[in-house]
Protein backbone atom coordinates (compact mmCIF):
# COMPACT_ATOMS: atom_id res chain seq x y z
CA UNK A 1 0.00 0.00 0.00
CA UNK A 2 3.09 2.34 0.85
CA UNK A 3 4.32 1.99 -2.77
CA UNK A 4 0.59 2.68 -3.89
CA UNK A 5 0.68 5.44 -1.76
CA UNK A 6 3.57 6.81 -3.29
CA UNK A 7 3.00 6.60 -7.13
CA UNK A 8 -0.04 8.46 -6.16
CA UNK A 9 1.18 11.21 -4.87
CA UNK A 10 3.38 11.97 -8.23
CA UNK A 11 -0.21 12.24 -9.54
CA UNK A 12 -1.95 13.51 -7.37
CA UNK A 13 0.03 16.47 -5.29
CA UNK A 14 -3.23 18.11 -3.59
CA UNK A 15 -3.55 16.78 0.19
CA UNK A 16 -7.01 16.48 -0.11
CA UNK A 17 -6.38 13.93 -3.02
CA UNK A 18 -4.66 11.81 -0.71
CA UNK A 19 -7.02 11.68 2.12
CA UNK A 20 -9.92 11.12 -0.47
CA UNK A 21 -8.20 8.40 -1.82
CA UNK A 22 -7.26 6.82 1.47
CA UNK A 23 -10.89 7.48 2.34
CA UNK A 24 -12.23 5.34 -0.41
CA UNK A 25 -10.29 2.67 -0.02
CA UNK A 26 -11.11 2.55 3.57
CA UNK A 27 -14.78 2.40 2.48
CA UNK A 28 -14.13 -0.31 0.15
CA UNK A 29 -12.88 -2.34 2.75
CA UNK A 30 -15.66 -1.67 5.11
CA UNK A 31 -18.53 -2.77 2.66
CA UNK A 32 -16.26 -5.92 1.73
CA UNK A 33 -15.30 -7.08 5.07
CA UNK A 34 -18.34 -5.48 7.56
CA UNK A 35 -21.26 -5.37 5.53
CA UNK A 36 -20.83 -8.43 2.66
CA UNK A 37 -18.60 -10.76 5.02
CA UNK A 38 -19.22 -9.63 8.90
CA UNK A 39 -15.34 -10.32 9.47
CA UNK A 40 -12.77 -8.60 11.19
CA UNK A 41 -11.99 -5.33 9.76
CA UNK A 42 -8.38 -4.57 8.39
CA UNK A 43 -9.26 -0.90 8.70
CA UNK A 44 -11.33 1.12 11.23
CA UNK A 45 -14.15 2.80 10.84
CA UNK A 46 -14.36 5.94 8.24
CA UNK A 47 -15.97 8.12 10.68
CA UNK A 48 -15.15 8.82 14.27
CA UNK A 49 -17.27 11.19 16.75
CA UNK A 50 -15.26 11.77 19.91
CA UNK A 51 -17.90 13.56 22.37
CA UNK A 52 -14.52 14.52 24.47
CA UNK A 53 -16.80 15.98 27.50
CA UNK A 54 -20.02 16.41 28.56
CA UNK A 55 -19.27 19.46 30.68
CA UNK A 56 -20.73 22.58 29.43
CA UNK A 57 -20.92 26.56 29.76
CA UNK A 58 -24.09 26.82 29.02
CA UNK A 59 -28.13 24.92 29.47
CA UNK A 60 -29.43 24.18 25.85
CA UNK A 61 -33.47 23.60 26.37
CA UNK A 62 -33.19 20.60 23.97
CA UNK A 63 -29.73 19.40 25.49
CA UNK A 64 -29.01 16.69 28.41
CA UNK A 65 -25.73 16.52 28.67
CA UNK A 66 -25.59 17.92 32.25
CA UNK A 67 -27.54 14.60 32.80
CA UNK A 68 -25.15 12.65 30.73
CA UNK A 69 -22.33 14.04 32.73
CA UNK A 70 -23.52 12.14 35.95
CA UNK A 71 -23.35 8.71 33.51
CA UNK A 72 -19.98 9.17 31.65
CA UNK A 73 -17.26 11.46 33.61
CA UNK A 74 -13.92 11.70 31.80
CA UNK A 75 -11.78 9.01 32.81
CA UNK A 76 -9.94 9.16 29.45
CA UNK A 77 -6.02 10.17 30.83
CA UNK A 78 -3.46 12.57 28.29
CA UNK A 79 -1.85 9.59 27.91
CA UNK A 80 -4.38 7.25 26.55
CA UNK A 81 -5.83 10.10 24.39
CA UNK A 82 -2.72 10.17 23.03
CA UNK A 83 -2.38 6.86 22.16
CA UNK A 84 -5.56 6.67 20.94
CA UNK A 85 -5.10 8.64 18.81
CA UNK A 86 -2.27 7.33 17.35
CA UNK A 87 -4.63 4.28 17.04
CA UNK A 88 -7.03 6.24 15.05
CA UNK A 89 -4.23 7.49 12.76
CA UNK A 90 -3.07 3.51 11.55
CA UNK A 91 -6.57 2.52 11.49
CA UNK A 92 -6.80 4.71 8.24
CA UNK A 93 -9.75 6.82 9.87
CA UNK A 94 -10.77 9.74 7.56
CA UNK A 95 -12.99 12.18 9.90
CA UNK A 96 -12.70 12.59 13.85
CA UNK A 97 -15.66 15.00 14.64
CA UNK A 98 -14.79 16.33 18.66
CA UNK A 99 -18.36 17.42 20.31
CA UNK A 100 -19.87 17.25 23.71
CA UNK A 101 -20.55 19.42 25.94
CA UNK A 102 -18.48 21.81 25.48
CA UNK A 103 -15.20 20.23 23.28
CA UNK A 104 -13.58 24.26 24.26
CA UNK A 105 -13.21 22.63 27.84
CA UNK A 106 -11.51 19.53 27.61
CA UNK A 107 -7.92 20.05 28.19
CA UNK A 108 -6.49 17.46 25.65
CA UNK A 109 -8.24 18.48 23.12
CA UNK A 110 -5.55 20.65 20.73
CA UNK A 111 -3.08 17.83 21.86
CA UNK A 112 -5.38 15.12 20.37
CA UNK A 113 -6.30 17.19 17.16
CA UNK A 114 -2.34 17.41 16.56
CA UNK A 115 -1.58 13.85 17.00
CA UNK A 116 -4.66 12.79 14.37
CA UNK A 117 -3.24 15.70 11.87
CA UNK A 118 0.23 13.96 11.65
CA UNK A 119 -2.18 10.95 10.06
CA UNK A 120 -3.61 13.46 7.56
CA UNK A 121 -7.02 13.03 9.50
CA UNK A 122 -9.80 15.76 8.54
CA UNK A 123 -10.85 16.97 12.06
CA UNK A 124 -13.90 19.16 13.21
CA UNK A 125 -15.07 20.37 16.57
CA UNK A 126 -18.45 21.58 17.22
CA UNK A 127 -18.80 24.36 19.62
CA UNK A 128 -21.68 26.50 21.44
CA UNK A 129 -18.83 29.42 20.39
CA UNK A 130 -19.26 30.89 23.60
CA UNK A 131 -15.24 30.52 24.08
CA UNK A 132 -14.52 30.86 20.51
CA UNK A 133 -12.44 33.85 20.52
CA UNK A 134 -10.14 32.71 23.37
CA UNK A 135 -9.46 29.51 21.49
CA UNK A 136 -9.04 30.69 17.53
CA UNK A 137 -4.84 30.79 18.05
CA UNK A 138 -5.23 26.88 19.41
CA UNK A 139 -7.70 26.42 16.79
CA UNK A 140 -5.58 27.40 13.96
CA UNK A 141 -2.44 26.14 15.04
CA UNK A 142 -3.33 22.75 15.55
CA UNK A 143 -4.74 22.46 11.73
CA UNK A 144 -8.89 22.23 12.71
CA UNK A 145 -10.08 21.85 9.32
CA UNK A 146 -13.76 23.13 10.22
CA UNK A 147 -15.60 24.89 12.91
CA UNK A 148 -18.93 24.13 13.40
CA UNK A 149 -21.20 26.61 15.53
CA UNK A 150 -24.57 26.33 16.78
CA UNK A 151 -26.75 28.85 16.15
CA UNK A 152 -30.59 28.75 16.78
CA UNK A 153 -31.84 31.87 15.26
CA UNK A 154 -30.92 35.32 13.58
CA UNK A 155 -32.22 37.17 16.67
CA UNK A 156 -29.76 37.55 19.74
CA UNK A 157 -32.68 37.14 22.13
CA UNK A 158 -34.26 34.52 20.61
CA UNK A 159 -31.10 32.09 20.40
CA UNK A 160 -29.82 33.17 24.04
CA UNK A 161 -33.14 32.17 25.29
CA UNK A 162 -33.43 28.63 23.71
CA UNK A 163 -29.55 28.17 25.10
CA UNK A 164 -30.28 29.57 28.54
CA UNK A 165 -27.64 31.94 28.47
CA UNK A 166 -28.05 36.10 28.04
CA UNK A 167 -25.01 37.43 26.10
CA UNK A 168 -24.15 34.26 23.92
CA UNK A 169 -25.08 35.37 20.47
CA UNK A 170 -22.87 38.21 20.85
CA UNK A 171 -20.38 36.24 22.02
CA UNK A 172 -20.28 33.58 19.16
CA UNK A 173 -20.89 36.21 16.63
CA UNK A 174 -17.53 37.59 18.25
CA UNK A 175 -15.62 34.88 18.32
CA UNK A 176 -16.78 34.02 14.69
CA UNK A 177 -15.66 37.62 13.06
CA UNK A 178 -12.66 36.85 14.96
CA UNK A 179 -11.87 33.62 13.71
CA UNK A 180 -12.42 34.37 10.13
CA UNK A 181 -10.11 37.57 10.13
CA UNK A 182 -7.31 35.31 11.79
CA UNK A 183 -7.32 32.23 9.53
CA UNK A 184 -5.27 31.82 6.47
CA UNK A 185 -6.57 30.76 3.06
CA UNK A 186 -10.13 30.16 4.45
CA UNK A 187 -9.20 27.68 6.80
CA UNK A 188 -10.53 26.37 9.25
CA UNK A 189 -14.25 26.15 7.51
CA UNK A 190 -16.54 27.68 9.64
CA UNK A 191 -20.21 25.85 9.37
CA UNK A 192 -23.00 27.32 11.10
CA UNK A 193 -25.83 24.75 12.11
CA UNK A 194 -29.68 25.40 13.26
CA UNK A 195 -31.65 23.29 15.35
CA UNK A 196 -34.78 22.91 13.12
CA UNK A 197 -37.97 23.88 15.85
CA UNK A 198 -40.94 25.84 16.11
CA UNK A 199 -39.06 28.13 16.71
CA UNK A 200 -36.80 28.27 13.77
CA UNK A 201 -38.80 26.65 10.90
CA UNK A 202 -41.60 29.42 9.99
CA UNK A 203 -38.55 31.50 8.92
CA UNK A 204 -35.66 29.21 7.88
CA UNK A 205 -34.93 31.55 4.83
CA UNK A 206 -34.43 34.50 6.79
CA UNK A 207 -32.10 32.40 9.31
CA UNK A 208 -30.04 31.08 5.85
CA UNK A 209 -29.72 34.80 4.60
CA UNK A 210 -28.86 36.02 7.69
CA UNK A 211 -26.35 33.30 8.74
CA UNK A 212 -24.68 32.99 4.98
CA UNK A 213 -23.35 36.46 5.33
CA UNK A 214 -21.46 34.97 8.43
CA UNK A 215 -20.11 31.39 7.72
CA UNK A 216 -18.72 29.13 4.99
CA UNK A 217 -21.76 26.64 4.83
CA UNK A 218 -25.04 26.80 6.94
CA UNK A 219 -27.14 23.82 7.80
CA UNK A 220 -29.87 22.33 9.80
CA UNK A 221 -30.95 19.45 11.64
CA UNK A 222 -33.98 18.36 13.19
CA UNK A 223 -34.95 18.87 16.91
CA UNK A 224 -35.09 15.28 18.62
CA UNK A 225 -35.56 14.17 21.99
CA UNK A 226 -34.61 10.36 23.57
CA UNK A 227 -31.97 9.38 22.36
CA UNK A 228 -30.65 7.55 25.68
CA UNK A 229 -26.97 8.41 25.41
CA UNK A 230 -27.13 11.15 23.71
CA UNK A 231 -26.77 14.88 24.09
CA UNK A 232 -30.29 14.78 22.12
CA UNK A 233 -31.82 13.08 25.31
CA UNK A 234 -34.48 15.55 26.52
CA UNK A 235 -38.24 13.90 26.83
CA UNK A 236 -41.02 15.46 24.53
CA UNK A 237 -42.56 16.74 27.56
CA UNK A 238 -39.12 18.89 27.94
CA UNK A 239 -39.31 20.16 24.35
CA UNK A 240 -42.39 21.63 24.76
CA UNK A 241 -42.75 24.70 22.48
CA UNK A 242 -39.66 23.16 20.27
CA UNK A 243 -41.37 20.46 19.31
CA UNK A 244 -44.42 19.53 16.52
CA UNK A 245 -47.66 17.94 16.99
CA UNK A 246 -48.91 15.18 14.27
CA UNK A 247 -52.20 17.75 13.50
CA UNK A 248 -49.07 20.21 12.74
CA UNK A 249 -47.77 17.98 9.86
CA UNK A 250 -49.44 19.65 6.60
CA UNK A 251 -48.52 23.44 7.52
CA UNK A 252 -44.36 21.78 8.32
CA UNK A 253 -44.15 20.50 4.97
CA UNK A 254 -45.97 23.20 3.56
CA UNK A 255 -43.33 25.43 4.97
CA UNK A 256 -40.61 23.30 4.52
CA UNK A 257 -41.48 23.24 0.56
CA UNK A 258 -41.71 27.10 0.72
CA UNK A 259 -38.13 27.05 1.71
CA UNK A 260 -37.04 24.41 -1.14
CA UNK A 261 -38.69 27.17 -3.65
CA UNK A 262 -36.29 30.06 -2.80
CA UNK A 263 -33.39 28.14 -1.52
CA UNK A 264 -33.53 24.81 -4.19
CA UNK A 265 -29.39 23.83 -2.90
CA UNK A 266 -31.17 22.38 -0.01
CA UNK A 267 -33.23 20.29 -1.48
CA UNK A 268 -31.83 17.09 -1.00
CA UNK A 269 -32.44 13.83 0.66
CA UNK A 270 -31.49 14.59 4.21
CA UNK A 271 -33.79 17.95 4.30
CA UNK A 272 -36.42 16.53 1.96
CA UNK A 273 -36.93 13.72 4.92
CA UNK A 274 -36.83 15.60 7.70
CA UNK A 275 -40.40 16.12 8.03
CA UNK A 276 -40.96 12.34 7.85
CA UNK A 277 -38.45 11.76 10.75
CA UNK A 278 -40.90 13.90 12.59
CA UNK A 279 -44.08 12.77 11.58
CA UNK A 280 -44.06 9.21 10.07
CA UNK A 281 -40.33 7.47 11.45
CA UNK A 282 -42.09 4.24 10.46
CA UNK A 283 -42.45 4.76 6.97
CA UNK A 284 -38.84 6.04 7.25
CA UNK A 285 -37.33 2.80 9.18
CA UNK A 286 -38.74 1.40 6.00
CA UNK A 287 -37.35 3.55 3.59
CA UNK A 288 -33.66 4.38 4.71
CA UNK A 289 -31.07 1.10 5.99
CA UNK A 290 -28.72 2.21 8.60
CA UNK A 291 -24.85 2.21 7.87
CA UNK A 292 -23.72 3.06 11.31
CA UNK A 293 -22.10 -0.11 12.65
CA UNK A 294 -20.32 -0.25 9.16
CA UNK A 295 -18.65 3.49 8.97
CA UNK A 296 -18.84 5.07 12.61
CA UNK A 297 -17.58 4.78 16.01
CA UNK A 298 -18.66 7.11 19.29
CA UNK A 299 -16.40 7.30 21.74
CA UNK A 300 -17.57 8.37 25.26
CA UNK A 301 -15.86 10.45 27.90
CA UNK A 302 -15.43 7.60 30.17
CA UNK A 303 -13.76 5.47 27.30
CA UNK A 304 -17.33 3.54 26.62
CA UNK A 305 -17.40 3.32 22.58
CA UNK A 306 -20.61 2.83 20.61
CA UNK A 307 -21.51 2.51 17.11
CA UNK A 308 -24.98 3.82 17.73
CA UNK A 309 -26.25 6.11 20.76
CA UNK A 310 -29.94 6.36 19.37
CA UNK A 311 -30.99 3.28 19.84
CA UNK A 312 -30.86 1.78 24.04
CA UNK A 313 -30.37 -1.77 22.77
CA UNK A 314 -26.93 -1.29 21.14
CA UNK A 315 -24.93 -1.59 23.98
CA UNK A 316 -21.41 -0.27 24.53
CA UNK A 317 -18.87 -2.01 22.25
CA UNK A 318 -15.84 -1.99 24.76
CA UNK A 319 -14.04 0.33 26.52
CA UNK A 320 -11.27 2.20 25.09
CA UNK A 321 -9.48 2.32 28.55
CA UNK A 322 -9.15 -1.46 28.76
CA UNK A 323 -9.24 -2.37 24.62
CA UNK A 324 -7.53 -1.27 21.94
CA UNK A 325 -9.44 1.09 19.55
CA UNK A 326 -9.26 -1.76 16.49
CA UNK A 327 -10.07 -4.47 19.09
CA UNK A 328 -13.26 -2.59 19.83
CA UNK A 329 -13.82 -2.27 16.04
CA UNK A 330 -13.83 -6.04 15.80
CA UNK A 331 -15.37 -7.07 18.76
CA UNK A 332 -17.81 -9.71 19.15
CA UNK A 333 -20.48 -7.55 20.11
CA UNK A 334 -19.24 -4.97 16.90
CA UNK A 335 -20.09 -8.28 15.08
CA UNK A 336 -23.33 -9.05 16.55
CA UNK A 337 -24.75 -5.69 16.22
CA UNK A 338 -23.61 -5.43 12.51
CA UNK A 339 -25.20 -9.03 11.94
CA UNK A 340 -28.45 -7.50 13.25
CA UNK A 341 -28.29 -3.94 11.08
CA UNK A 342 -26.87 -5.61 7.30
CA UNK A 343 -30.26 -7.87 8.06
CA UNK A 344 -32.47 -4.84 8.66
CA UNK A 345 -33.64 -6.07 12.04
CA UNK A 346 -32.53 -3.10 14.20
CA UNK A 347 -36.33 -1.27 13.64
CA UNK A 348 -35.24 2.09 14.33
CA UNK A 349 -34.23 5.40 12.37
CA UNK A 350 -31.81 8.39 13.62
CA UNK A 351 -31.90 11.56 11.13
CA UNK A 352 -29.27 13.97 13.74
CA UNK A 353 -26.41 15.86 11.39
CA UNK A 354 -23.82 13.27 12.80
CA UNK A 355 -25.83 10.21 10.86
CA UNK A 356 -27.07 11.89 7.91
CA UNK A 357 -24.84 9.79 6.19
CA UNK A 358 -27.96 7.28 6.13
CA UNK A 359 -29.43 9.99 3.84
CA UNK A 360 -26.89 10.28 1.67
CA UNK A 361 -26.24 6.32 0.89
CA UNK A 362 -29.95 6.39 0.40
CA UNK A 363 -29.65 8.67 -2.50
CA UNK A 364 -26.78 6.94 -4.48
CA UNK A 365 -28.61 4.36 -7.55
CA UNK A 366 -28.02 0.77 -5.88
CA UNK A 367 -26.10 1.47 -2.91
CA UNK A 368 -29.23 -0.44 -0.91
CA UNK A 369 -29.09 -3.35 -3.02
CA UNK A 370 -25.87 -4.46 -1.99
CA UNK A 371 -25.38 -8.21 -1.22
CA UNK A 372 -24.93 -9.63 2.23
CA UNK A 373 -22.50 -12.81 2.54
CA UNK A 374 -21.77 -15.66 5.17
CA UNK A 375 -24.86 -14.61 6.92
CA UNK A 376 -24.96 -15.97 10.60
CA UNK A 377 -27.70 -17.23 12.91
CA UNK A 378 -29.32 -15.21 15.32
Amino acid sequence: MNIITKYIKRFMPVQINIKIFSAVITLIMAMIQTLFFNIRASRGPLFVTWLVTFDCNISCKFCSTHTLKKKYPEEISHERAITLAHEIGKAKTWVVGFTGGEVLMWPHLFDVIKILKQYNIIVYIVTNGKLLRQYTDDIISSGVDSVVVSIDSDEAKEHDNIRNNDGLFDKLIDGIMFLKSNRQDKKPIIKVTTVLSKISIPKMSQIIEKLTLLADIVSFQPIVGGYEDSPHGQSDDNLKGLKFSLDERSNVEKLIQDFFKTNPSYNTNYYSLISMFWFDKEMLIKKIKCWSPFLRLSIMPNGDIFQCVANPRYVSLGNINEMSFMDVWNSNEMIRQREEIRMHKNGCICWTQDTSFNALADSIPFINKLPVFNKRED
